[in-house]
């Protein structure tokens, strides 16, 4: 009887569209197996950023002064985490004055992600203490101590993650997050820093990869905790940063 009802309930859930569709949404959206998976990908993402270092600094890594060099060192410079913060403080504000106040809020909450996962690679690499290219130590992660002296947060032992690239990926997520038009557009400048921190020699491309991890990840987090991502979840589309004033 019992063999017989399941049966019947099985027939049931595949005729009925809608049952099989959220039957088939449960199963995606099974927490841990979502986790099992992003740790997985982000480490076989991690360890080819290891083995390819060599190859990516031999070619994108800019060995005279030239145009492309300056276009990095400028291109680097945006992506500093005061230029940030002016920036998008100053275009909230302005939108806050105009009363479109959920675009005001949606560029707060972008660059404050980046802010806040950008904050996290330097703690991370502050700790880890790996050689940065362009160090006359021997390339290895050496920690908070080294020959017999403090290195927490000295310039050289300061490169993995990017913190540079850790800020603006936080960013770009977050923009696509809410906005997908605003999150090409961060995306592009992203890859921009991205590259000219590899191509300066400050970074190794493996660097940016963890950078890119975190701030995906970090990006998720802080968007569920302000309840933004889960909003965007809801209606199936993108928040737009452009709509107008709250109706209320």
């Amino acid at each position: 009887m019992l063999k017989v009802l399941e049966h019947a309930l099985a027939s049931w859930r595949s005729a009925n569209p809608y049952v099989a569709e959220s039957a088939a949404d449960e199963r995606t959206k099974n927490p841990l197996a979502q986790a099992l998976v992003c740790t997985i990908a982000g480490l076989g993402l991690l360890l080819l950023g290891f083995l390819l270092d060599g190859q990516v600094a031999r070619i994108l890594t800019l060995r005279s002064s030239n145009i492309w060099r300056s276009l990095a060192i400028y291109s680097s410079k945006a992506g500093e985490g005061w230029v940030i913060a002016v920036v998008g403080a100053t275009i909230s504000l302005l939108l806050l004055l105009l009363r479109r106040f959920r675009a005001s809020r949606a560029v707060f909450l972008v660059a404050l992600t980046g802010l806040l996962t950008g904050f996290a690679a330097t703690i991370m690499r502050s700790l880890l203490g790996r050689t940065r290219p362009d160090s006359h130590e021997i390339q290895g992660f050496y920690g908070v101590w080294h020959h017999a002296h403090w290195i927490f947060g000295k310039y050289e032992f300061g490169a993995f993650p990017s913190g540079h690239a850790a800020t603006v990926i936080g960013l770009a997520t977050a923009a696509w997050l809410i906005d997908r038009r605003f999150g090409v557009l961060a995306a592009g400048y992203a890859a921009l820093v991205c590259w000219s921190r590899i191509a300066l020699g400050c970074h190794h491309f493996s660097d940016t990869i963890a950078a890119g991890i975190l701030g995906i990840y970090g990006a998720r987090l802080v968007l569920r905790r302000w309840g933004y991502f889960g909003e965007a979840k809801v209606n199936c589309r993108p928040q737009s940063i452009s709509a107008g004033p709250d109706p209320h």
